[in-house]
């Protein structure tokens, strides 16, 4: 719905003619010198080469010309221009049967057409389109609380799957929110709490108290400075809170002072300023490797003076000794220090600042610390301890639409033409589930909070500090993961008669092996074109025997390098050869339009719903190759637009069966892997292609920086940004495409930094 009225509102201020950043001239028409050069130049080779099948009565696909030729108002359909100048780029069009324009006539029409398309969105006002509030998807929920409170446990495993737009499951338009994951969220929230803070541990019940008087309810007295102790076995290794019930019987210029003692070690000395009917808790916190100890509390500051009016005797009360624990230490990054009843609400809302801080990712208010107040003095109210208070108020914030979604707020949320740019706060966020699927750390949340991440060159230091961070990992899990579609490696059911040697070992060596491969570019900064032809890879014992190479034992991996080898660039790897196979058979269509939409960027339309399957009857099957069944099976004209586009991609890897093993025979019929491009480029094998492939690094490079701006923003990339990966592909081409040049230029774009109000201004 939202692409639908976007698409609306443009074409209609296209008709009445509003200008647009100042770009177009009324009605939608090119400027005069533009509408001349078309006049002249373009309009006659379109008639020439175009007009026989998109004029007439019944023209193809759908495509009448002539009305675009009477018009020229080219923005008021991109879209159609856009896919002429794609056809015209691939040679797609005209048919092979039908005369073709010469290459300089090509790059004549593109170039027009590309100009003018390219006058939309391309001055120094950029549209930087808007982003959806975006929901945290599972990974980024279960990264976010292992980075929050320290604990990593997954609780987002148990959500429902979520939804996929524009290849990845990051992207704010489909990201809902059903009534059930509201519930998983609340039981998440729960167990987080319980694990970061242990407030269900046990109580470790002391034995006998030894010392003082006993008095009244069962508690003793210390009269002079001595002390209480008992013995008791601790379970573990771990953080305890020793605890004391007390209370002081006060006279004297100060109040009862008592310290808190372990195996004859003062822990904690703290002055006790309750009185008798208000007892109150005083903690102190030990690390201990366990086993058993000597828990004391002495009375520190007697004071008796019999002659002078009362109260005149100051004594120590202990009402209870208890021992908690062990707890996790997760619980000190929530609570960071001891407490006294005195200070304990200033503690509170210490935390309650911090906390809030962190989960919203953005400083706190004093309002939203109070409510949170209000909820651990309630929790007080009905006695329970700190950490149970102070877990009360971690469950909030933890069901909060703050913490949950990634918020931007716009002064003006309904201006399309108020664009702003975001915040410090907020370009640290976006940055962080970017690169980290994940919330800022403390040095990119003082950059923010010092507002210097802008200043510099500190935020291209962030990039590359952040790219070699260990947490980078999870821009190969789920972007590499999705672009290349290794997801579906987990899916993927190789047939087992046809392909006895694959396992559940070679399925997890070949989804590393790709892992290791992208981590490999990205940490050591290499070319992005090794993706398509890089010499060099990482396998175990397990894999290396699938590939044929040899001296590699073990399950550890290791880079290896591959000249001489039939291997190179993701596009050879097992992983992908896999996940575009059939269950029986390799998928030359599969393998094809995976060519085409992860490298090339020219994703091929959906069939016709009417084309039957290819026949896989045992007797058919021996009629013929899998390439003489499939040229026949193209036959329909309709059909063969798309398949000369991916076929002879799929057919130069048929080297590699169904699960990746290089073969030289598809049964009784030998391998034929040449193919022929539209365009009229040929090759003979796996090599060839990818050489071809590689000498079309402009498309590689600006698809490569399509997805990764699609992954970044959250969104889908839209006509308006054609400039701004331009720019991208632009910024990779003078960096030597070197990745980290791809990232720095994804983060430096308009569309990464602003946001507008809703609607478009387009």
């Amino acid at each position: 719905m939202h692409q639908y009225w976007v698409r609306t509102v443009f074409l209609l201020c296209a008709f009445v003619g509003w200008p647009l950043f100042g770009t177009r001239a009324a009605e939608g028409e090119p400027d005069p010198a533009a509408l001349g050069t078309f006049r002249k130049q373009v309009e006659p080779l379109l008639v020439k080469y175009c007009m026989k099948c998109h004029g007439g009565a019944e023209p193809k696909a759908d495509l009448e010309l002539v009305g675009y030729l009477t018009r020229v108002a080219i923005l008021e359909d991109r879209k159609t221009w856009e896919k002429i100048s794609e056809k015209l780029h691939e040679s797609e069009m005209p048919p092979e049967e039908e005369l073709q324009p010469t290459p300089v006539e090509r790059d004549q029409i593109r170039g027009w057409i590309d100009a003018e398309l390219a006058k939309s969105g391309c001055g120094q006002s950029r549209d930087p389109g808007r982003v959806t509030i975006r929901r945290l998807n599972r990974g980024e929920y279960n990264n976010t609380i292992r980075d929050l409170v320290g604990i990593d446990f997954h609780p987002a495993d148990d959500f429902p799957s979520d939804d996929v737009g524009y290849g990845f499951d990051n992207i704010g338009d489909v990201l809902s929110m059903p009534p059930i994951l509201l519930e998983k969220y609340m039981a998440a929230a729960q167990e987080i709490v319980k694990r970061a803070l242990g407030t269900e541990q046990a109580n470790l019940v002391t034995n006998e108290i030894t010392g003082g008087q006993i008095v009244q309810g069962g508690a003793r007295m210390l009269a002079s400075q001595a002390e209480v102790r008992t013995k008791l076995r601790m379970f573990g290794e771990g953080d305890y809170i020793l605890r004391v019930r007390a209370y002081g019987e006060q006279a004297g210029p100060e109040p009862v002072k008592m310290a808190i003692c372990l195996d004859e070690k003062t822990v904690r000395m703290v002055d006790v300023k309750a009185v008798d009917n208000s007892p109150q808790i005083y903690e102190a916190w030990i690390t201990t490797p366990g086993g058993p100890h000597v828990y004391s509390v002495a009375f520190l500051n007697d004071y008796y003076q019999p002659d002078a009016p009362p109260p005149n005797d100051r004594n120590l009360v202990i009402d209870n000794l208890e021992v908690m624990g062990p707890y996790p230490a997760t619980y000190k990054q929530i609570i960071p220090r001891e407490h006294t009843p005195d200070d304990k609400m200033l503690l509170a809302r210490e935390i309650m600042s911090a906390f809030l801080a962190r989960a919203f990712r953005r400083p706190s208010t004093a309002a939203e610390v109070d409510r949170l107040l209000g909820l651990v003095k309630l929790a007080e109210s009905e006695q329970e301890n700190f950490a149970m208070s102070i877990g009360l108020a971690v469950q909030a914030m933890l069901v909060s639409p703050h913490f949950l979604f990634r918020v931007e707020l716009d002064p003006e949320p309904e201006n399309p033409l108020a664009v702003r740019t975001i915040n410090d706060f907020e370009l640290a966020t976006r940055l962080s589930y970017f690169l980290w699927s994940s919330m800022p750390d403390d040095e990119l949340f003082a950059q923010a909070r010092f507002g210097t991440l802008r200043k510099g060159d500190h935020l291209d230091r962030e990039i590359k500090r952040m790219l070699q961070d260990p947490k980078a990992q999870a821009l190969v899990e789920n972007f590499a993961g999705q672009w290349l579609q290794l997801r579906n490696l987990k899916i993927a059911s190789p047939d087992k008669r046809e392909y006895p040697s694959f396992d559940e070992p070679l399925r997890a060596a070949m989804a590393k092996e790709t892992e290791l491969f992208f981590a490999a570019i990205m940490k050591e900064d290499r070319v992005v074109l090794d993706f398509i032809d890089g010499n060099f890879t990482f396998v175990n014992e397990r894999l290396a025997r699938h590939y044929g190479i040899p001296d590699v034992k073990g399950e550890e991996y290791r880079r290896v390098a591959l000249d001489g080898q039939q291997r190179g660039g993701v596009l050879t790897q097992a992983s992908v050869l896999t996940v575009t196979s059939n269950p029986t058979r390799t998928s030359p269509v599969k393998r094809g339009k995976w060519v085409l939409e992860n490298l090339l960027g020219t994703p091929p339309p959906p069939p016709p719903p009417d084309v039957p399957p290819l026949d896989e009857a045992a007797g058919v099957a021996l009629s013929g190759s899998l390439r003489e069944r499939m040229e026949q099976h193209r036959a329909k004209a309709d059909c063969a637009i798309c398949h000369n586009r991916m076929d002879p991609l799929g057919f130069g890897l048929e080297n590699y069966n169904g699960i990746g093993a290089w073969r030289n025979e598809d049964g009784e019929f030998k391998i034929d892997s040449s193919g022929t491009l539209p365009g009229g480029q040929s090759f003979a094998g796996p090599r060839e292609l990818k050489a071809i492939l590689k000498g079309r690094q402009d498309d590689f490079v600006r698809c490569l920086a399509e997805k990764m701006l699609t992954y970044g923003l959250g969104r889908g990339v839209e006509y308006y940004d054609k400039c701004t990966v331009a720019d991208i592909a632009a910024a990779m081409k003078q960096n030597d495409y070197r990745f980290s040049s791809l990232i720095v230029a994804v983060v430096h774009t308009d569309a990464f930094q602003k946001r507008r109000g809703k609607g478009s201004n387009r």
